[in-house]
């Protein structure tokens, strides 16, 4: 009996999330047509190398205590408890005098897709910035702020939706931005990798023994004069070392790095972004044998080590080519679970979106890759090793631009697990979602085509 019941409380997640993040802008996203990749790849502007300007900020997001968790539904929606260490959202600006992107890291589970909205359309108008050129991310930590979302179905996970905390969230988002903007200079960039630097740190946990990706990437803006002004740190597993019993705020491990980071370079602004992290998470008896305090704390100094490591061995360009482009892609029919028990596509067409919006940001070789879906480690990998055959350097962004669930490969939907259930878009929406990324990325290299 426990056992369906687990598996019914599973599924009464899964139609939370499907009707949180489908039911509230379908009537938006439904009714716009499907973008041309004619008209997206207009929106490819090369200029060849040119100076780079750049900004960051950072301001605090800790709602106040009492403010729903959000992070596990077997809180529900109980008010928090204090406060472990602080939420912020840290932006980034970037220019080559012609496109200006923007890069946000929240410390929040998801980005809804409703917050999202609203976002994108107060960048567009107050800071003109198009589509295309915006990245919102969250860090998924698990003791985020709640009360973001509204919807009686997002109260499992999110709690009691205020207004009032979505307004302050959107507010400080905004003030993030535009401080960001307006503190653009002339800076020198590079980026470092290791794509080993996690191996035995991070785990499968849906299939033991399973693929990972160990990699850990650093993209560094420094000023002329060689002071580090921000630092992106990209690497892939879930925040979930606190557990559902731990009722204070906290960033988890993405936390505990940015702290360290930013102590270590006063003045700069380290942004934590995930990758394609949906079935990783960190190997927290390695870290620490039974404390989750500890672990976080060890997991955070173990990325900033290595952070600062790749930050000392960068190697740094004063020059280059910025692009952003993007549009809306169609969405096979859903695939919906109660538990184990899937229910007609039909049913899930009416809660859930049927196109998604998806765009890239490139910077010389380097293209940043926004996924709103929580694509496993396998997906990820194939789509890094494509975009790395057409000569790119690709860095994964989850967590991005909303949320549409789970995305397994067609082999692990056969699977039955808790990825599989949260997989809205059945065994084929995750590697649609990879073709399709491919196709933009595609569209860089004809435009840099005609530009030779």
């Amino acid at each position: 009996m426990k056992r369906r019941f687990r598996r019914f409380l599973s599924g009464c997640c899964v139609i939370f999330f499907a009707a949180g993040s489908g039911c509230a802008i379908n009537a938006v996203r439904s009714t716009l047509p499907h973008s041309s990749l004619q008209g997206i790849q207009r929106q490819i502007r090369l200029k060849g190398p040119s100076t780079l300007y750049a900004g960051a900020a950072r301001v605090e997001i800790t709602p106040p205590v009492g403010t729903p968790l959000a992070g596990y539904a077997r809180r529900k929606g109980k008010p928090s408890q204090g406060v472990r260490d602080p939420l912020y959202v840290r932006a980034l600006a970037l220019s080559d005098g012609e496109d200006t992107i923007l890069l946000i890291s929240a410390d929040l589970l998801i980005i809804p897709p409703t917050l999202v909205e609203k976002i994108v359309r107060r960048f567009s108008s107050e800071l003109h910035l198009p589509r295309q050129a915006i990245i919102l991310t969250a860090t998924h930590t698990h003791s985020g702020a709640g009360a973001i979302a509204p919807g009686p179905l997002y109260r499992i996970v999110f709690g009691r939706y205020s207004p009032r905390i979505e307004a302050m969230v959107m507010d400080r988002m905004s003030m993030a931005a535009r401080q960001a903007l307006e503190q653009q200079q002339p800076v020198r960039w590079g980026i470092g990798m290791r794509e080993d630097f996690l191996e035995g740190l991070v785990e499968n946990r849906m299939i033991p023994d399973g693929a990972v990706d160990a990699g850990l990437r650093v993209f560094l803006v420094e000023s002329l004069e060689g002071r580090p002004r921000a630092i992106v740190v990209n690497a892939a597993a879930h925040p979930t070392l606190l557990s559902s019993k731990q009722m204070r705020f906290s960033a988890d491990y993405p936390g505990a790095l940015t702290q360290r980071v930013e102590a270590a370079y006063p003045g700069v602004v380290c942004l934590f972004v995930n990758g394609a992290a949906g079935d990783l998470r960190p190997r927290g008896s390695v870290l620490s044998p039974s404390n989750n305090e500890e672990r976080v704390d060890r997991f955070g100094q173990v990325l900033a080590e290595g952070t600062t490591a790749l930050v000392n061995q960068a190697h740094l360009e004063s020059k280059g080519d910025l692009a952003a482009w993007g549009g809306r892609f169609p969405l096979p029919l859903p695939r919906i679970h109660l538990g184990p028990v899937p229910l007609h596509p039909l049913l899930g067409r009416l809660i859930r979106p049927s196109s998604v919006y998806l765009n890239l940001v490139a910077l010389n070789r380097t293209v940043f890759v926004p996924l709103v879906m929580e694509m496993t480690t396998d997906l990820g990998n194939g789509l890094k090793e494509k975009l790395s055959a057409q000569g790119l350097q690709p860095v994964l962004m989850g967590y991005a631009n909303g949320y549409l669930g789970y995305a397994v490969t067609s082999a692990q939907y056969k699977k039955i697990g808790y990825e599989v259930q949260m997989t809205w878009y059945g065994p084929h929406g995750g590697e649609m979602q990879v073709e399709e990324l491919i196709q933009l990325a595609h569209l860089l290299q004809e435009a840099r085509r005609v530009v030779r």
